[in-house]
């Protein structure tokens, strides 16, 4: 075995396992965990968001991330130029 093929297959179970993880998470996320999460964003929102990271995704936009909930904010759209 090449150091690549064990790359592939350990690269191929790992996959395997977050897919498998996803798919057996799907319904605790949607009934719960994002309802929650979101409920928790707006009432950091409505306090005031702890600043933290700031992002620049490099195609016209940037943002803060919340130090405390973890949610975006500040989301600010800029002129990148003509990309032609």
């Amino acid at each position: 075995m090449t150091e690549e093929s064990i790359w592939r297959r350990n690269r191929r179970l790992e996959k395997q396992r977050s897919d498998r993880m996803q798919e057996l998470m799907a319904e605790y996320d949607e009934t719960v965990y994002y309802p929650a999460l979101k409920a928790l964003q707006e009432e950091c929102e409505a306090k005031g968001h702890t600043p933290g990271r700031f992002h620049d995704n490099g195609l016209g936009w940037c943002w803060t991330w919340c130090h405390s909930c973890g949610a975006a904010y500040n989301k600010e759209k800029y002129d990148i130029g003509d990309l032609e």
